[in-house]
């Protein structure tokens, strides 16, 4: 199921001087639209093998991608909770052309970005990576300023019909926290500017709304449709 979100959110979201992303600290706020602003950026060449590792989680895999668009998300942050049913949407469009990546990319400012990160990583262990995304995304507000969230994190996985057990062990693993941790250097060295980060074949896209259109438009562009 996906979640709903709230209507005053989302026109806050939306009409905020075209802030579409959470910023990378507290002090920085998230980045504005600009005429003058370029439609992506290229990425250096000597990080190029930190967009999306071998190993990296994927939503789409088709045997013959045309394109890669990974997304670098941020469980806390409620641009990425309206990004993700945009990449769901794109699933559906682009599945059978398009590799789909995603990445964690939890922004020290945010309380629980780094254990919810571990909460989907977990679940995804056990092939429920969007599922627990999506319950994390829709149950933000119960979790976001809590102090111990894991057991809150094991109830969802309970409701998904997950091993339990596995998942806590999981979750507290030397190997998932690893993975969140290399997934947060590679968006720092990356130099992403927030989140939702959206990379196109290398490329990191510019995003001037949190719309079906800032992903569909360059996909579209990239596979000459």
């Amino acid at each position: 199921m996906r979640r709903v979100l709230p209507s005053l959110l989302i026109a806050g979201l939306l009409v905020s001087g075209g802030v579409v992303s959470c910023g990378t600290s507290s002090d920085t706020p998230a980045p504005e639209t600009s005429t003058s602003a370029p439609a992506a950026t290229a990425v250096a060449t000597d990080h190029v093998d930190q967009v999306a590792p071998a190993d990296a989680r994927t939503i789409t895999d088709p045997d013959d991608p045309q394109a890669t668009l990974v997304l670098f998300t941020d469980y806390q942050c409620p641009y990425c909770a309206m990004m993700d049913d945009l990449i769901q949407q794109a699933k559906t469009d682009y599945g059978d052309q398009v590799r789909i990546v995603v990445r964690n990319y939890p922004l020290p400012k945010h309380q629980n970005a780094e254990t919810s990160a571990r909460a989907v990583e977990a679940a995804a262990e056990q092939g429920k990576l969007e599922e627990m995304a999506a319950v994390v995304f829709e149950h933000q507000q119960d979790w976001k300023n809590q102090e111990d969230v894991e057991d809150l994190f094991v109830s969802y996985a309970e409701d998904l019909g997950l091993d339990t057990q596995k998942f806590r062990a999981d979750y507290n693993s030397d190997a998932i926290k690893e993975r969140v941790a290399r997934d947060l250097q590679d968006a720092q060295d990356l130099d992403l500017p927030g989140t939702p980060s959206l990379v196109l074949n290398n490329e990191v896209l510019m995003l001037d709304s949190v719309d079906y259109s800032a992903i569909s438009e360059p996909l579209d562009s990239a596979l000459n449709k």
